[in-house]
This record gives C-alpha cells, structure tokens and sequence, in this order.
C-alpha cells in the first residue's frame, strides 16, 4: 500500500483499506462515518473493527470507550487505523497505543493482511520497546549450557534482567533483544497479533427499558452510542450447553483453541442487533435497515425491529419486523428465534 504524503485524507485511507480487505477474501462493510467505528470486516474467525483517522490523536476517551464495549460485545478485533501524531508519522510495523486500544499505521495494517507479518514492536512512553519469549530464552539458555550470570555478562545485562525476562517480564528495548538475538543467533521475540480478539473484555453495559418485551423473553438490552443501530440484546442466563463447554474448558488444556471456537459460536448466538420504532417514519426505517442488514451480514448475528405499530409487512428490507404484541404472546426464546428464522426466510424468498 504506497502513500502519496502530499494527498493524504481520512477518505483516501478508508477507500484503500476496504480495497486491501475486499482483495484478501475479507468480507467488509459498508463506511460508517459517524459512528464510533468506521469499518466492520470478517475473514473466517476473524472480525475487525476498523476506526480510520489521519491524526491518531484526535481519537477521544469516549470514542475509545465505545469502540473498545462494541468490539468485546461482538468477539472482535478493534485497531485503530492513523497516518501521523500532532508531532510525528507513524512508523511501519510498529504498534502505538491510544486510550488503551492498538493503532497502527495502514502500511501495517497491509503487512499483516497481504504477507502475516505482524509487528514486533510497540511504541510507549519513554521509546519503542519488544515483548521477550521467556521460555525460548531460557531453552536456549540451558541448550547453550549458560548460567544466568554469563547470559547477562555476555549480552551486558544484569542477571536479574535475564532472570525477569525468563520469568515472564519480557518488556525491553529492541536493542536489548538484538544483542540476545546474535548470543544465539536465534529471534526471540514475540510477535504482536492484533487480529485476536482473546483479550477484550469490555463489553456494552448501558441497560435500557425497552422493549421490555424482549426483556420479558429473558434478553438483556444494552444500548450504543454513535452505532448504526439502537441497541445489543443478549439473553441474560447461560445455558447448560455454554456452563458445560466452559468446563470442558478449564479441564481439557489441550483442547483449548478448539473450544473456545466451539464457546464462542454458541455465545455469539445469544446476541440480535435491535432496533426500536421509536415514532420513525418508514424512509427513517427503511435506511437503519439497510446498516443494520449490513452489520448483521458481517458480524454473523441476526438483527431485528421491534415495533409497536402494526404494519403491512413482516420485514423491513432483509431485517424481521417483530410486534410488541407477538413478543407477549410467546412463552420462551425459542419462540422468538423460530420466527426470525421464518421471516428471514420470507424476506429472501421475496428479494429472489
């Protein structure tokens, strides 16, 4: 991905990034342009949620928040996308960091996707710095039959030093790991790969009391702010199936990556992307149904409307259109999810 300096707009960058998704098999939505994220994108297991600016440090707090609560609410990735700091550019393969969530420049961003070459290094205050494989230290260590004190001696680091990077504290400067690096002349360091999203526990948390007929049905409703659409429902209890699967687990180390697919699949079930009536009119409707058909197609979950009033229609656009009154009327979830399942259904028959 090459950059003219000369030409560079937060459109330019948004244009050549969904071009550099769409060409390596991601699935990529719409622009957003004012919403906390600008870009969804999924490529098999993995769902990116893109914000795109060219000065990094314009991102705020509350941007940062909300981004970082629809990121873990949806198993994603969040990265934020920039060109340059009030003071400087951002350099390639280098991780910098803005209210606790990753930014990179888009010539990263294009290493990771076109070649898997993630980066080694992170940008903190007081210079750049690269995360130590502890355990490969030490095996190469005891391979070479060094003691602590003569790794240390030989890279001119203190014993303590090499101890607490085998230990786990693995944070140093690249010129520190470069040194270890030619003792051994084996790479030690530990690549950053954004594209997981294992660490991400904020989630949305804003309860809201409408409509208290999903709530009813036992589902948690949260709202977003500056998102396409009005609010995350979640069932509020796990069921067996997801308390069983967490133990196997904790039990089955060996088995970790498999289940924690197998976890996630199930958990993701339990979200629907929900919007409200709210006294819109049906060319209000009509363009919420359009993001969220959109959102819904890349996250991979189902979305609805709950409405009040009583239409002429089931759906609107691709998105079922559920009453209020069907929503009492039913006894448990399963209800529910039967008839998404049937005007989904319906909605494409009508579109082919």
């Amino acid at each position: 991905m090459t950059t003219d300096n000369s030409k560079i707009t937060r459109e330019n960058i948004l244009h050549d990034v969904k071009i550099l998704l769409s060409t390596y098999g991601f699935k990529t939505s719409d622009i957003y342009d004012r919403s906390c994220f600008d870009i969804l994108s999924r490529k098999d297991d993995i769902l990116i949620i893109l914000k795109i600016l060219v000065n990094i440090d314009s991102l705020t707090a509350t941007q940062a928040e909300e981004l970082s609560k629809i990121a873990g609410t949806f198993l994603a990735s969040p990265i934020i996308i920039g060109y340059k700091s009030k003071h400087n550019y951002l350099e390639e393969d280098v991780v910098y960091e803005r209210h606790e969530l990753p930014v990179i420049s888009p010539q990263t961003l294009c290493n990771i996707i076109v070649n898997n070459i993630h980066p080694e290094v992170f940008a903190k205050r007081g210079g750049y710095y690269v995360k130590i494989n502890g355990n490969l230290l030490k095996e190469l260590r005891e391979q070479n039959h060094l003691s602590l004190k003569e790794l240390a001696d030989i890279s001119h680091v203190s014993r303590e030093t090499i101890y607490k990077y085998e230990q786990g504290n693995s944070q140093t400067y690249p010129e520190t790991a470069i040194m270890l690096e030619k003792v051994f002349n084996s790479p030690i360091t530990m690549s950053i790969n954004l594209l997981e999203a294992d660490n991400i526990k904020n989630t949305l948390d804003k309860r809201i009391s409408e409509p208290k007929e999903l709530i009813n049905l036992g589902y948690d409703i949260k709202s977003s702010n500056k998102t396409p659409f009005d609010a995350i429902s979640e069932r509020q209890n796990e069921t067996q199936e997801i308390i069983k699967l967490k133990e196997k687990l904790e039990n089955k180390i060996d088995e970790v990556e498999k289940l924690r697919n197998e976890l996630n699949k199930k958990i993701n079930n339990n979200i629907l992307i929900t919007n409200l009536e709210r006294n819109r009119n049906e060319k209000t409707l009509n363009k919420i149904a359009n993001k969220t058909e959109d959102i819904a197609n890349i996250t991979d979950h189902d979305a609805i409307f709950v409405l009040e009033h009583e239409k002429d229609k089931d759906y609107i656009k691709k998105i079922p259109a559920i009453y209020t009154w069907e929503l009492n009327d039913m006894d448990n979830i399963e209800d529910l999810i039967k008839l998404i399942k049937e005007r989904k259904e319906e909605a494409e028959t009508e579109e082919s």
